[in-house]
């Protein structure tokens, strides 16, 4: 009796499992997800839980805000977020995905939608969601063609499918400018460049990332692009080889890494030597990860490292029209600032 006990009871678990998946959902969509998942989503999507700060932006861009009932705790102190949306600080925080996404926290929420990375344990957590019930979609906005595929997705998801066209429209308006700008600069004229992360000088990026496509769009040889996969570290000898003509730090690097670029090793290397060094520039939001803003990003550099050919273009004017466009607001109405200068 009691291995007949044992037997049902989890044949009812099972059962019960099964009941509970994203197929078993009423009333609601299938959609694809970046990953390939076939997902069911909720006719109606009132509560969404976004795990990482691309993603809150997207969804931010799309005019979703009131939605939000859980987000990332690095979007809760993102200073664009609050702009945008006040209520952001008061919106539950589920952890982020370097340190962990708090499931229990997650789940609490009763969210008819999450969206989750593909990194790390994202898969494994969208499987986990969809076991209990709960729609999750899985995004990888690492070129500006799949931001714009993330942003589709989401609207489909949600049934605001329209709502994409603006967003998509003002990226492809920056996107054109550059490369007609750009689309008659000489081979011999092209720069090369490495970007440096917020881990540190020698922490760079890969052809796979965002960072890539924004040098790329820009004009500008990325030295690391060769490399797979996401952030990787480098020697000083490497970095020495590749010998950059422009470098890039990222927004969050701490003045005392960026001092490292005043070691006697380093001195001759192109980009500092010339005193081409540069960080990114938004006080809001940073342009170098993945989001609509990234756009901006090659805007900046390229008007930056190639200036004859956007001597016409006021950058702060194009920066404040785009945020408008996006956020209702502009970048200096948000109080945002642009300073591209690395002390060292």
């Amino acid at each position: 009796m009691v291995k007949k006990s044992v037997i049902w009871g989890s044949l009812f678990f099972l059962l019960a499992l099964s009941a509970a998946s994203g197929n078993q959902i009423p009333n609601g969509r299938r959609v694809t997800d970046q990953a390939g998942r076939q997902v069911m989503i909720p006719d109606k999507v009132h509560k969404i839980v976004t795990t990482f700060k691309p993603a809150t932006l997207c969804v931010l861009s799309l005019g979703l805000a009131p939605r939000l009932v859980g987000v990332d705790t690095s979007s809760k102190r993102d200073r664009l977020s609050q702009a945008v949306f006040p209520g952001i600080t008061q919106v539950a925080g589920v952890g982020n995905k370097s340190m962990g996404i708090n499931f229990e926290t997650l789940v609490s929420l009763e969210p008819d939608l999450v969206i989750l990375y593909s990194q790390k344990d994202g898969l494994q957590m969208a499987d986990r969601l969809a076991a209990l019930g709960i729609s999750a979609i899985v995004i990888l906005p690492e070129t500006f063609e799949t931001i714009q595929a993330s942003l589709a997705l989401i609207a489909r998801a949600v049934g605001e499918e329209t709502t994409t066209l603006a967003v998509t429209r003002h990226m492809d308006l920056i996107l054109d400018l550059i490369r007609n700008r750009l689309k008659n600069l000489p081979p011999k004229e092209r720069k090369t460049g490495y970007f440096a992360s917020s881990r540190g000088v020698f922490s760079t990026t890969t052809g796979n990332m965002i960072q890539n496509e924004i040098f790329t769009t820009a004009g500008i040889d990325n030295v690391s692009g060769s490399l797979a996969g996401y952030f990787q570290d480098i020697s000083p000898e490497q970095l020495f080889n590749w010998n950059p003509d422009i470098m890039v730090l990222s927004r969050h690097m701490k003045k005392a890494e960026a001092s490292r670029l005043s070691t006697r090793a380093l001195a001759q290397v192109s980009a500092i030597s010339t005193g081409r060094v540069y960080r990114c520039p938004s006080s809001l939001s940073p342009w170098d990860f993945p989001s609509p803003l990234s756009v901006l990003a090659s805007l900046w550099l390229a008007k930056r490292v190639y200036p004859t050919y956007f001597s016409d273009i006021d950058l702060a004017d194009t920066v404040n029209d785009f945020h408008k466009a996006l956020f209702g607001k502009t970048m200096d109405q948000m109080g945002g600032l642009m300073d591209d200068t690395v002390q060292w």
